[in-house]
């Protein structure tokens, strides 16, 4: 996000969110599903698992909220 600056804390979230959607993408796209599984329950262990769920479906990160046009695109 343009101007915002990060904690510490909040640049490593996001960090590890990132990684870790990335690498559960890149296995499933070379269908090595048992490896993703793994990956995904290390996830859930973690606490992290609807976080990297949403960056995969969105592709927003912890604390990115969405635009007011995105939010309203397609509404009558």
């Amino acid at each position: 996000m343009p101007g915002h600056h990060f904690t510490p804390a909040e640049f490593a979230l996001h960090q590890k969110v990132e990684s870790f959607a990335r690498l559960i993408f890149e296995l499933d796209e070379h269908r090595l599903t048992r490896i993703s599984a793994v990956v995904w329950f290390f996830c859930q262990s973690e606490g992290i698992d609807y976080l990297v769920l949403r960056y995969l479906n969105t592709g927003l990160l912890p604390y990115e909220e969405y635009s007011e046009e995105w939010l309203h695109d397609g509404e009558t």
